[in-house]
C-alpha cells in the first residue's frame, strides 16, 4: 500500500496537523505501507518535524487552492498512491476531486471544522461530536466512511502503553504546554497565572518550541522564578503529562494525549478550531475549561486556584479523561485504510484475554438490534459464558479477525448444530460499511474446519448480513421457530472458502 500525506506546519499554523499525520504515518507503516509526505517549507517548522521522515516531497509553487491541487497531483502521481491523506483547512472538495481524478487514489480527509465542502472516501475527526457528526451534514459530497470521536485520536504509538498519571493528594508540580509553536503566547499567560496569581511555589515545567514567536520572552519570564523550567520541544510528551499533578494546556491535539494519560487539565481555547471541542470536553467532565475571553490569564488562574485544593475534582477529571482515549486511534485509522485498500486479514483463536473486547462488540447497539435477544449482556454472565465456550472447542469455535497491524476487526463464531455449524459474526463499528463482511467470514473460519455445512440465521430487517451470505453463495429460505420468523442461509465450508 502506498500513501501520500498532504499537511503543513509553521509558526503561524502550529505543528498539530503535521504531528498527528506523523503518528498516522507510523501506524500506516506498521500495516506495511510506504508513506510519503508532501508539504510546504513555509518556515523551519515543517522541516524540523520531518527531519526523520523517510520520504518527503517539498512544494514550492503558489499556495492558492487550484495551484496547490495541480502541484500536489504532479508530485503524487509517480507514487501511484492507494490513499491520499489530507490534513489542511485551506483545501476543499475541489482539491480532493482533482487529486482523486489525477492519481486514482482514495481520499482520506482529517478535519474538525466542517466549514467547507469535502469530497472524501474516509472522514477522520477525533473530536467529541455533538450528534453523530451532524456538523458535517451540509458539507459532505458523497457518503464517506466516518471515523469520528476520540476513539480515532491520532496519537503516537507510545501512548497505547505509556504510564498513566497516578493521582496525588496534593499538586506537587505543574506542566504547561500550549502547542508546539504557541503562536498566541498563551504560555506566558499560564506561567504568570501559576506564579503570580495562584502563588504556586512548586516546580513548573513549560514545553515550547524555540521556533515559536514568543520563545525568547518565555525564556526570560521563566528565569524570574526558581524551579521554573523551559523545555524546548520535549520528545517524551507522554512522560511529561504523566509526571505533573496538574496540566495547563490549549484545546488542540495534545488534549487527547493528556486525556489518554489521565492528566488533570486546565484547558483553554487559543484557536478557532478548538471552540467546538473544549465545551464538550468540559461538559463530559474531562477537563476544567478556563473560559476567559480576552483575559486568558485570569481565567487560567481561577481554574488553577480551584483545582490546587480540590483532590476529588482532580481525581474525577483524570478518570473521565482516561475513559475517552485508549491510545490506539492511529492504529485503528491505519487499519481501516489498509483493509479498505485490500490488505489481507489475519486470524487467531479467541482467548480469555478477549473477554472485554467480545463483550464490547456484543453490546454494541447495532449488534444488539440485530440479535434475536436484544437485551444488553451483563459482564458477569458474559465472562461465564465465554469460559464455557472456550473450554469446549468441539461445540464452539470463536475466531478474532485482525488487520495487518493486529487491530481487531471483528469476530466469527461457530456453534455446533445437528446439521453442521451455525455461524455468526460481528464487526467493529470502525470497519462497517466498507463491504468487508464476506472477507471477515472467510478469514474467520478456523483452518481445521474444512468440511461440513454452515447455517446462518438472520433477523428480518438485517439486510447487510443477508447480503453477506448471498455474496458467499449461501442458499436462502425463510423459517419459523422459537426465535420467530427469520432468514436461514445454508452453505458448505469448502464453497465459502473458495467464494
Amino acid at each position: 500500500m502506498h500513501v501520500a500525506i498532504r499537511a503543513d506546519a509553521s509558526a503561524a499554523l502550529g505543528s498539530g496537523h503535521l504531528r498527528r499525520c506523523l503518528s498516522l504515518a507510523s501506524a500506516l507503516r506498521a500495516c506495511g505501507a510506504d508513506v510519503t509526505f508532501v508539504s510546504r517549507p513555509i518556515d523551519a517548522v515543517a522541516q524540523a518535524l520531518l527531519t526523520n521522515a523517510a520520504d518527503v516531497v517539498w512544494m514550492h509553487g503558489p499556495a492558492d487552492d487550484a495551484s496547490d491541487a495541480a502541484e500536489s497531483a504532479q508530485k503524487m502521481a509517480p507514487l501511484s498512491p492507494d490513499w491520499v491523506v489530507v490534513d489542511h483547512y485551506g483545501l476543499d472538495a475541489r482539491w480532493h476531486q482533482v487529486l482523486r481524478r489525477q492519481t486514482g487514489a482514495r481520499i482520506a480527509v482529517i478535519d474538525d471544522l466542517a466549514d467547507r465542502p469535502l469530497a472524501a472516501d474516509v472522514l477522520i475527526d477525533h473530536n467529541l461530536q455533538p450528534a453523530a457528526g451532524a456538523k458535517y451534514a451540509n458539507v459532505l459530497q458523497g457518503s464517506p466512511k466516518p471515523l469520528l470521536g476520540p476513539r480515532f485520536a491520532l496519537l503516537d504509538a507510545v501512548y497505547a502503553q505509556a504510564a498513566r498519571y497516578e493521582v496525588s493528594p496534593e499538586v506537587r508540580s505543574i506542566g504547561i504546554f500550549m502547542g508546539g509553536t504557541d503562536p498566541c503566547g498563551a504560555c506566558l499567560a499560564a506561567v504568570r497565572a501559576c506564579r503570580e496569581d495562584a502563588a504556586f511555589s512548586g516546580p513548573v515545567e513549560v514545553v515550547s518550541s524555540p521556533l515559536g514567536p514568543h520563545h525568547a520572552a518565555l525564556a526570560e519570564l521563566c528565569s524570574r522564578w526558581p524551579h521554573t523550567r523551559l523545555l524546548d520541544s520535549l520528545p517524551d510528551m507522554a512522560g511529561f503529562f504523566a509526571r505533573h499533578d496538574l496540566q495547563v494546556g490549549a484545546g488542540g491535539g495534545a488534549t487527547w494525549e493528556r486525556c489518554c494519560i489521565g492528566a488533570p487539565t486546565v484547558a483553554c481555547i487559543v484557536a478557532d478550531n478548538q471552540t467546538a471541542t473544549l465545551p464538550l470536553l468540559a461538559q463530559a467532565g474531562a477537563v476544567a475549561w478556563a473560559r476567559g475571553g480576552p483575559d486568558l490569564r485570569s481565567a487560567l488562574a481561577g481554574e488553577i486556584v480551584s483545582l490546587l485544593g480540590d483532590l476529588p475534582r482532580r481525581r474525577e477529571l483524570a478518570e473521565r479523561a482516561r475513559q475517552l482515549v485508549d491510545g490506539q486511534g492511529a492504529a485503528r485509522v491505519a487499519a481501516v485504510l489498509a483493509v479498505r485498500a485490500g490488505a489481507a486479514f489475519t486470524a487467531r483463536a479467541a482467548g480469555v484475554q478477549d473477554e472485554a473486547l467480545l463483550l464490547a462488540w456484543a453490546n454494541d447497539p447495532q449488534v444488539r438490534a440485530n440479535a434475536f435477544n436484544a437485551s444488553p449482556i451483563a459482564p458477569h454472565g458474559h465472562a461465564a459464558w465465554l469460559a464455557r465456550r472456550l473450554a469446549d472447542p468441539q461445540a464452539c469455535r470463536i475466531t478474532i479477525v485482525t488487520a495487518p497491524n493486529g487491530m481487531p476487526v471483528g469476530q466469527v463464531r461457530l456453534d455446533r448444530a445437528a446439521a453442521g455449524w451455525e455461524i455468526g459474526y460481528s464487526m467493529d463499528e470502525a470497519f462497517r460499511g466498507l463491504g468487508l463482511g464476506a472477507r471477515l467470514l472467510q478469514a474467520g473460519l478456523p483452518p481445521d474446519v474444512t468440511e461440513g455445512t454452515l447455517l446462518g440465521r438472520v433477523k428480518p430487517g438485517n439486510a447487510a448480513s443477508a447480503q453477506v451470505f448471498r455474496r458467499l453463495g449461501f442458499s436462502e429460505s425463510t423459517v419459523t421457530d422459537a426465535r420467530g420468523e427469520h432468514m436461514l442461509f445454508t452453505g458448505a465450508v469448502r464453497a465459502v472458502r473458495s467464494a
